[in-house]
């Protein structure tokens, strides 16, 4: 049992042994670590039930825990308050049996779910921009998080692999290689398994064909018909349909696999096409479409918050689908498919119009009962004229383009001796590398996912302040310790600290507060507060360092400092994993 819960336990025994109710304890960290490590107010809504004074009734039960040694104070403050502090032998003699173990002292306070979720979002053909950064870094840690507390969770990330923007490059094709077998209504035999453009082709092309159709009528009417004719089942689209997907995905994956993101399942749009057509037919029979100007629509009526909103569009006038459609026609499908608990989406925060139509629109028609779906929104990555970011030219950056200055700007570092100085020149490439890329997921991570947040090129590798690389040395420095002195990295059963400066109170009060971390960052799905949870805990090591020599201390007290170094160093890797930080040997 973990410490908090330890605490929980003995509260309820004390609020139980002077014959009150006890569930409602109210235990928690306190918001004054100077007076106390732990408080409860629960007396407080006792004293309303019961009509007392809340001060005399948290008294009493401040009496009861003064008895136990597990406590080195108890004391009652402001109206009704119960602040304890924990001893230092207790403190020091519980990190193997709450620590030791994968999850760090963290217990499940309920039963599992099965989680889906929904991030990434990349468009096929089109290259990843800085718009794909938040949702893959954000949503794989939020994965990371659910998997950690015991959720199945099933990743998708959702490709964009369907509609108008296929038909515009098919015709755009069509166009510049019209002698192409996949145009020609004869052919019968298998096309070619190798793609007649690149992928690079693809991402140029996209762009041409989009505009071609804004200047051209009859360009944009081919485009439609194509369009239609691949959802029809054209042999020959079809084909060039997969090899569009084949080059698309094979990239994505790269840029993916460089960021430590990684999916289950890489279905796309048109995976639902024959079910959504399904469900229209459905819907059609059972009277909830409407028909309103040519388009079939689901009329919603108002939002929770009473304001009107807008219908879904289900099939436009002119036959086609809006993507509306397609992520209902999606949620029904996860829903038969995997039994969720719950959908999470995590998508920029301005699509919320779009989720709230959609999953009331799920909900109307019955498609996900009992199943919370929900969007995980974010806030734009800006530059520092708090404007969406752009490079130093001026364009919109590409997801490589951040990727690279990040792994960059650390080999500068490295280069110039700001880091890595007793590194080799091999070493200093390969370390830049993992301290790049973990210096831009934690620049993310840090923030608060619903608000926006300023990216500073020059202060992504900064060793200094609630930076990637300030986190990745001190955890390189435990490493570093425990090499040094030659200590055994496995936990022990034997294992205690004994406690003799503030500092080291204060690291093992941060250790055994993990649990906490985890459970709020659960419940909210914010991994900000697993990212902050590891900057201070990072503080309270490096203060720690300072202040409690390890080399020249006596051998009880050497054996004690690199146990917790130790200890530091596992919760710390732990949490690091939580966030998809990799970590160095060497630094």
């Amino acid at each position: 049992m973990n410490l908090l819960n330890q605490i929980k336990e003995k509260v309820k025994k004390a609020f139980e042994s002077c014959g009150f109710d006890a569930n409602n304890t109210l235990v928690r960290l306190s918001d004054r670590p100077d007076i106390s490590d732990y408080q409860s107010n629960g007396a407080l809504p006792l004293a309303k039930t019961m009509r007392q004074n809340p001060r005399a009734l948290a008294e009493q039960i401040a009496e009861k825990l003064r008895g136990d040694s597990f406590f080195e104070t108890v004391s009652v403050d402001g109206p009704g308050f119960i602040n304890m502090k924990v001893s230092n032998e207790v403190l020091g003699q519980n990190l193997f049996s709450i620590l030791s173990g994968e999850k760090c002292g963290y217990e499940r306070p309920d039963t599992p779910k099965t989680i889906v979720m929904d991030y990434g979002g990349p468009n096929v053909a089109k290259a990843l921009h800085v718009g794909h950064l938040r949702p893959a870094i954000i949503g794989e840690s939020i994965k990371r998080i659910c998997r950690f507390v015991g959720d199945k969770v099933i990743a998708d990330v959702h490709l964009g692999d369907w509609g108008k923007p296929m038909g515009l490059l098919i015709t755009e094709l069509q166009d510049r290689s019209p002698d192409l077998p996949y145009f020609d209504p004869n052919f019968t035999g298998d096309y070619p398994k190798e793609a007649p453009f690149t992928n690079k082709d693809l991402e140029t092309m996209y762009p041409v064909a989009s505009q071609h159709a804004k200047d051209d009528e009859a360009f944009a009417t081919r485009a439609h018909e194509n369009t239609k004719l691949l959802q029809d089942g054209h042999r020959g689209y079809r084909a060039l349909w997969q090899h569009f997907i084949d080059l698309s995905v094979a990239d994505i994956r790269k840029l993916y696999d460089e960021l430590g993101v990684s999916f289950d399942l890489w279905r796309g749009e048109s995976h639902v096409h024959e079910r959504l057509w399904r469900m229209i037919e459905r819907l059609r029979a059972n009277g909830t479409l409407v028909k309103d100007q040519g388009a079939e629509i689901i009329p919603l009526g108002k939002s929770k918050n009473g304001n009107d909103l807008p219908p879904v569009i289900m099939v436009k006038s002119d036959g086609g689908v809006m993507y509306a459609a397609t992520d209902i026609a999606t949620i029904e499908e996860r829903v038969d498919e995997f039994k969720p608990d719950a959908i999470l989406y995590v998508v920029d925060a301005r699509q919320g119009l779009h989720f709230e139509q959609v999953f009331l629109a799920a909900d109307k028609i019955g498609i996900a009962p009992n199943v919370s779906l929900e969007h995980l929104g974010f806030g734009t990555l800006n530059g520092a004229d708090n404007k969406p970011y752009k490079t130093r030219s001026g364009g919109v950056p590409t997801l490589r383009y951040l990727i690279d200055i990040a792994k960059e700007a650390a080999l500068k570092k490295m280069e110039s001796g700001e880091m890595g100085r007793d590194l080799t020149a091999d070493e200093k490439t390969k370390i830049s590398q993992i301290v790049g890329v973990s210096a831009l997921k934690f620049a993310d991570l840090i923030n608060e996912r619903i608000k926006n947040y300023i990216f500073d090129e020059d202060k992504l590798t900064s060793t200094e302040g609630k930076t990637g690389p300030y986190l990745l040395y001190a955890m390189v420095r435990m490493k570093s310790v425990l090499e040094k002195m030659g200590a055994d990295k496995a936990l022990a059963a034997d294992d205690f600290v004994k406690i003799t400066n503030p500092a080291e109170r204060q690291l093992v009060l941060r250790l055994y507060a993990l649990p906490d971390s985890v459970q709020t960052a659960y419940d909210n799905r914010t991994p900000h507060v697993i990212a902050d949870y590891l900057f201070k805990l990072a503080q309270d090591f490096n203060l720690f360092y300072h202040d409690c020599p390890i080399k020249g201390a006596d051998p009880q007290t050497q054996k004690s400092r690199l146990t917790l170094t130790k200890y530091t160093l596992h919760v710390a890797e732990t949490v690091a994993d939580l966030l998809g930080l990799q970590v160095p040997e060497k630094m």
